[in-house]
């Protein structure tokens, strides 16, 4: 019956040891980008935005920034905002909106770049960074994860030799 004890407390350990994991990496995520503007993050607002001037909506463009002129300034994690989308969608149009809504082609990212000096379809150094140093954090604790898993089988094995040598005394008895 030990055994049985032990394998049930050892979902919740591994269960226990993810949520760990999860809480790190968020943690660290977080961390990252406090280092830049807290502003800088990546949102429903700054996805619809992506959508619509890559995909030349201009007119639902025009709509947004009716509604809220502030949004032109709104940046991802890694500093980029509506001004580099439309740039690298080559969309003047929404350029143009833009610009008559605030924002400035000056405006640097999170490497220093602006929308003009910078390579489209590329991740930002400072991504580039931030998602090394989170898989080298991930890597680190499912190693960690791994070798408390081991080590939660050997006490089983320990525990299953003792209940082994009483099946053995059974099948001896028949």
């Amino acid at each position: 019956h030990k055994a049985t004890r032990v394998s049930e407390k050892m979902p919740r350990s591994r269960l226990a040891s993810l949520a760990l994991v999860a809480l790190c990496l968020f943690a660290f995520a977080c961390s990252a980008r406090a280092a830049l503007d807290p502003s800088w993050q990546d949102t429903e607002t700054t996805t619809k935005m992506y959508n619509v001037i890559t995909n030349h909506e201009n007119e639902d463009l025009k709509k947004m920034l009716d509604e809220d002129e502030d949004i032109a300034a709104v940046r991802a994690a890694d500093g980029r905002g509506p001004m580099w989308w439309a740039h690298e969608a080559k969309n003047e149009e929404a350029m143009e909106l833009l610009k008559k809504a605030g924002a400035d082609e000056n405006w640097q990212d999170a490497d220093g770049k602006t929308c003009k000096d910078f390579t489209h379809g590329q991740m930002t150094d400072y991504m580039k960074k931030l998602f090394a140093e989170q898989e080298a954090a991930a890597e680190e604790q499912r190693r960690k994860l791994q070798e408390q898993v081991d080590a939660d089988d050997d006490d089983d094995d320990d525990d299953d030799d003792d209940d082994d040598d009483d099946d053995d005394e059974d099948d001896k008895e028949e």
